[in-house]
């Protein structure tokens, strides 16, 4: 039962300058069942509050899928997000070995299979709602980023007092999926939250030239929704 997932997180918005750019590096894995999926969370949990990691500059979060397609085939992203590229620079070292990362990493041997990983930046994004409990991620190919960003920035901003939550757009990098440029993505406290945001989006007459012109410049790919079940911030 391949059901959990670690979602993308990102930080920064369209003025930001390149020196404040945020990047989010996120892994998508798979397991087989509840089991496996339960002693992969619990081993991330350990390695995450251990004495070692106290200094880790990233935050992780860790989510459970609850809806996708088939083609989405994985139930984990292990995503990581730096806050500029600065953090970057020893990327690809590891955490060194001590005794909850060896444990990590035979369990992660163990039960999960990586599927992809994915580079990506945020452009419109509120690093302080990252946390909300549940996110749904749209994958979308953009022909015209500047006219597409324009929209999805007036968009944003018309629903930002009618929709509990709050909606984003992010840049793939590197890793994404054929014809995937960027993904949009709406986190809410819970499912049931997030369905009525939806409806009063959906009626707020100022969303309609984001429904009527959006497709010129763009098109949807795919989607996949779940919900946050660890962040680890910075200590």
């Amino acid at each position: 039962m391949k059901k959990i997932i670690l979602l993308f997180v990102l930080v920064t918005s369209l003025n930001l300058s390149a020196q404040d750019k945020s990047y989010w590096m996120c892994y998508n894995l798979s397991v087989e069942n509840q089991t496996d999926a339960k002693e992969l969370v619990d081993a991330v949990d350990m390695l995450m509050n251990a004495e070692e990691m106290s200094m880790m500059p990233f935050t992780v979060f860790l989510i459970q899928i609850e809806f996708a397609s088939s083609e989405n085939d994985f139930t984990h992203q292990l995503c990581f997000l730096a806050e500029n590229a600065d953090y970057l620079k020893g990327w690809g070292q590891g955490p060194g070995e001590f005794a909850e990362s060896m444990y990590f990493g035979k369990v992660f041997e163990s039960v999960a299979t990586p599927v992809s990983g994915v580079l990506a930046s945020p452009l419109i994004f509120d690093p302080a709602k990252a946390g909300y409990e549940y996110s749904n991620v749209w994958s979308i190919k953009v022909t015209d980023v500047p006219k597409f960003a324009s929209l999805a920035a007036e968009f944003i901003e018309a629903n930002s007092d009618n929709f509990d939550g709050t909606i984003e757009l992010h840049e793939a990098i590197s890793g994404a999926e054929s014809g995937v440029t960027h993904y949009m993505v709406a986190r809410s406290n819970n499912l049931g939250d997030w369905l009525r945001g939806r409806e009063a989006v959906f009626a707020n007459p100022k969303s309609q030239p984001w429904f009527n012109n959006s497709n010129k410049y763009s098109e949807f790919l795919d989607s996949f929704a779940g919900r946050t079940i660890k962040v680890y911030s910075p200590k």
